[in-house]
């Protein structure tokens, strides 16, 4: 099973981009692929993906790049919330890096996760995407579509 979360806070901006994802690709109805949202807390994003064998988890970041770029990384880049591909980040991501940490520490972190950070520039309370980070989304959207097989939308659903 693949699942796919969604991490952040709707109402703060491009905070919001992980949550925004998880709802544009439920609507899609991709087959196998599991969508889940989560604030970011380590625990909630450890209980989101038990038991899953391939995790994706998208969240916003801020200050490695220029306001919609896209870094992927490995699980095993990443060993704690100091680094490198954590350094910058939203308001998640010491709690995406700790769920990491945590997991692989418990030897329960699943055998393939990779992490998507989408750069945001406003992080404003109450605030929408930017619409650089509306364009990353799509991209991002478009991009696990392709990675799973089997995850193309099914026949009668729309977006």
């Amino acid at each position: 099973m693949t699942v796919v979360i969604g991490v952040g806070n709707p109402d703060r901006g491009d905070d919001g981009v992980g949550r925004v994802l998880a709802r544009r690709l439920r609507a899609l109805s991709p087959s196998g692929i599991e969508v889940r949202e989560c604030e970011g807390e380590a625990t909630g994003l450890m209980a989101a993906w038990e038991g899953a064998k391939e995790v994706v988890i998208v969240d916003a970041c801020r200050g490695a790049g220029s306001p919609g770029s896209i870094h992927d990384f490995d699980a095993t880049e990443i060993e704690g919330s100091g680094s490198r591909p954590l350094r910058h980040g939203s308001t998640h991501s010491f709690g995406v890096a700790a769920a990491i940490g945590l997991a692989r520490a418990l030897v329960c972190l699943p055998p393939h996760l990779v992490l998507y950070a989408i750069e945001g520039r406003s992080f404003g309370e109450g605030a929408g995407l930017s619409p650089e980070a509306e364009r990353a989304v799509d991209e991002v959207v478009t991009l696990l579509i392709r990675r799973f097989p089997g995850a193309e939308p099914r026949p009668g659903d729309n977006a």
